[in-house]
């Protein structure tokens, strides 16, 4: 049996910037040179950008903040995404497996488990040893249960438990996602108490990670206490990390310089050069790409050529760097997260800025004195607002009224799936080169922009079976020229940066381009008396 096997994706160079920062998030050693070995105890104080919307049960909740609280951090998963000092690829490694290995013919995938994992010692699990049947149970549900990470493992026909220590999966055909499926932060590890109903998985959380869920105070804050039954000798270091729910840039900035707070993020580069200049670590990274999605049932958005048109006119670049400041220009696969991911070049040759273009588009749909519109905004920052207000202006320039329309992030979910909207502007949280395309398949929830081509579906079918990583990714390159021509209904045009602000007593928070919880086990607090 093959040990350690990492399925790796190269970063873009953009993306290196951000993951081999020296403080990185506060990581590594203060700014003022060593501050010795990591030492156990203390409260991290780390911002929550916003509430849970809906639950935290790990196979139904579809809430982005409920994967910050409870993915990696109270759950576990078979395996996980590596992070560290010296990590510049994305790195598959064991996390509840040990070791697995893959059948010549890429049907059958066998895992061997960890022997020393132990569930919280909460009722009504208490404690008791983790084995392969609750792997068994877990994907059991998720076949079961119609929510949005079913698809990941529909090539699975069975996951069996040889022994306490062996699950197998057995797939229909090869399928080269699972590995990174299995590794995301979607598919956590459930004991079987839960799936059954003898406790509420949508208000709590029992998990083998390095924290337990100690309480709530809805709209306030979260809290995590330390797992003392951690499979990870000494680790987490932390007794504690409380999450205070705050959205607002001022007061995550106050509570920084205050004290109150150890760790904020923030999508605004000023506040962050800010705050560097008073002490702060400062790391950047790579984040969501801005998306953005023409309704093909609304007209005239069922004309390819203004769907082009509206594309067109809009100076991205330009956006990208009187909004943002740092970004990347992108099709629709992250450079950080994919080789295939298209150039800077590549991307201007298929949406160039062309206002006189889109003029020629506009009137060749007969829409030559252009036409009203209105795009629905999701409001996460400041920023996305201005973004807006850089398209109005920009559409305005070739006849198209376009009224904005800010709504909350919970109200523009569901409108997204329910297709109510003309022009919509979000951000969209998609890290894995197969799971973007999943968004355009037709029996998607996040299939927003109801894009249907059977040439792109023949595609995404054929780069799931492809075993070499280069082939496949050229398959991907062809997906991505096709939506940006041929269907032009959702791109992500550019990609923002994040910035984790930390303070000094905060050492080893390296970054990930997941939601990667089980790296809260390495952060630990310089100022702590052991």
């Amino acid at each position: 049996m093959r040990t350690l096997k990492r399925r790796t994706f190269l970063l873009g160079s953009a993306a290196a910037v951000g993951l081999g920062t020296t403080a990185c998030g506060g990581g590594g050693r203060s700014r003022s040179g060593p501050v010795g070995e990591p030492r156990p105890g203390g409260t991290l104080v780390l911002q929550m950008p916003s509430e849970i919307s809906t639950h935290i049960h790990p196979l139904l909740q579809t809430d982005p903040a409920a994967m910050g609280v409870v993915s990696g951090t109270v759950y576990s998963k078979l395996l996980e995404f590596r992070t560290g000092p010296d990590v510049t690829t994305l790195e598959i490694e064991p996390d509840l497996a040990e070791s697995w290995e893959v059948s010549p013919d890429g049907l059958t995938y066998t895992f061997r488990l960890r022997g020393d994992v132990r569930w919280h010692n909460v009722p009504p699990v208490n404690g008791r040893p983790f084995t392969s049947d609750d792997v068994v149970a877990t994907f059991e549900a998720i076949k079961q249960t119609p929510a949005q990470y079913a698809w990941m493992y529909e090539p699975v026909s069975s996951v069996t438990a040889p022994d306490e220590r062996t699950v197998v999966f057995t797939l229909d055909r090869p399928y080269t996602p699972l590995l990174e499926y299995l590794a995301y932060h979607f598919s956590m590890i459930v004991p079987r108490e839960g799936l059954e109903g003898r406790y509420d998985l949508e208000t709590q959380a029992i998990g083998t990670g390095p924290f337990l869920l100690e309480s709530h105070n809805p709209d306030v804050e979260w809290v995590l206490r330390r797992n003392p039954d951690y499979h990870i000798p000494g680790r987490p270091y932390l007794d504690e990390i409380r999450l205070p729910i705050l959205n607002d840039t001022a007061a995550v900035t106050a509570a920084l310089r205050s004290g109150r707070m150890d760790v904020g993020t923030t999508s605004d580069v000023n506040v962050a050069e800010e705050l560097r200049t008073r002490g702060f670590a400062i790391a950047e990274a790579p984040g969501a790409p801005i998306s953005f999605y023409l309704n093909p049932t609304v007209e005239p958005f069922d004309d390819l050529r203004v769907r082009r048109a509206v594309v067109q006119a809009v100076d991205w670049v330009g956006m990208g760097e009187n909004i943002r400041g740092r970004f990347v220009l992108t099709s629709l696969l992250r450079p950080d997260t994919s080789s295939a991911a298209l150039t800077h070049d590549e991307v201007l040759a298929l949406r160039p800025f062309d206002p006189d273009g889109a003029r020629r588009l506009l009137a060749e749909a007969g829409l030559p004195n252009g036409f009203t519109t209105t795009m629905m905004v999701q409001r996460v920052d400041d920023e996305d607002v201005r973004e807006a207000q850089w398209i109005q202006a920009d559409l305005a320039e070739v006849g198209i009224d376009m009224e904005i329309e800010i709504v909350d992030p919970g109200t523009g979910i569901d409108r997204r799936r329910s297709h109510d909207f003309a022009i919509a502007k979000a951000l969209r949280g998609v890290h894995l080169p197969d799971q973007v395309w999943r968004d355009f398949e037709p029996d998607s929830i996040e299939n927003y922009a109801l894009v249907d081509d059977p040439t792109l579906h023949e595609l995404i079918d054929t780069s799931r079976a492809v075993l070499d990583e280069g082939e496949r990714d050229e398959i991907y390159r062809q997906m991505q020229t096709r939506m940006e021509t041929e269907i032009c209904q959702a791109l992500y045009p550019i990609q923002k940066f994040d910035y984790t602000i930390a303070g000094e007593r905060v050492q080893d928070l390296w970054p990930s381009p997941i939601y990667q919880g089980k790296r809260l086990a390495d952060v630990w607090l310089s100022d702590n008396e052991a």
